[in-house]
């Protein structure tokens, strides 16, 4: 039963991908040691869902459909929402943009006009995909798992975690006041870092960790725990 003190929140986090010689890495920040929420954690981007990212508008600016959005995470409506939030969440924070521009993957430029944007007015995202006429991937972001905020903390959320390939024009540019570093990193890497050089972790962040360690490669792991097909634009 969940805690009716403390509302739970929802939020989206994104598991950014890419291949490497020493095999799949992810992308990882260390929150601000000050802020209010697992302050000085090592996370992938993500944050709370807004209102903003439920706007119907935002159906002719993805390329999935709301009805299989919905069916996926098993909701009745407003799944969407979710990518939604996880993109603009890992634009704000990394400077990573999933979107294309008349069939063509964006370039660094436009990722990071959007995060130096959202920066300023985080309920600016469907307003500068307007503008700059994006397609959002969500077709490429794939559902993995939910993981909700145990009862007792201050703040608990209903986050939904998922899977992308990261895009392969553009480098990460962290945010300047949410997060003190990122980094590329392999997943036993990463766990070796928090059992022998102190990095702090949460559970969902370490069980996620666990299970993508097995895979060779970003497709294996894609195939295995999403059965996606690759970011297309068009």
């Amino acid at each position: 039963m969940l805690d009716q003190a403390v509302i739970v929140a929802p939020a989206a986090t994104l598991i950014l991908l890419r291949d490497s010689a020493e095999g799949p890495q992810v992308l990882l920040q260390q929150r601000n040691p000050g802020a209010a929420f697992v302050g000085g954690a090592w996370v992938f981007p993500g944050g709370k869902v807004d209102t903003a990212d439920s706007a119907s508008q935002w159906q002719t600016r993805v390329d999935i459909r709301a009805e299989r959005a919905n069916r996926l995470l098993g909701l009745d409506e407003g799944a969407l929402a979710y990518w939604i939030a996880a993109l603009r969440e890992t634009v704000e924070e990394a400077g990573l943009l999933l979107a294309c521009r008349r069939g063509e993957p964006v370039s660094q430029t436009v990722a990071t006009a959007a995060q130096r944007l959202l920066q300023e007015d985080a309920g600016a995202f469907l307003g500068f995909c307007e503008q700059e006429d994006l397609t959002l991937q969500t077709d490429s972001v794939r559902y993995l798992s939910r993981w909700i905020t145990p009862e007792g903390l201050p703040r608990r959320y209903d986050t939904r975690f998922f899977l992308a390939r990261a895009p392969a024009n553009q480098t990460p540019e962290q945010d300047t006041h949410e997060v003190v570093d990122t980094r590329w990193i392999t997943p036993a890497q990463a766990l070796h870092c928090v059992r022998h050089e102190g990095w702090l972790m949460v559970l969902p962040t370490i069980a996620t960790l666990q299970q993508l360690a097995v895979y060779e490669d970003v497709a294996t792991i894609l195939h295995r725990l999403g059965n996606p097909i690759d970011a297309k634009c068009g």
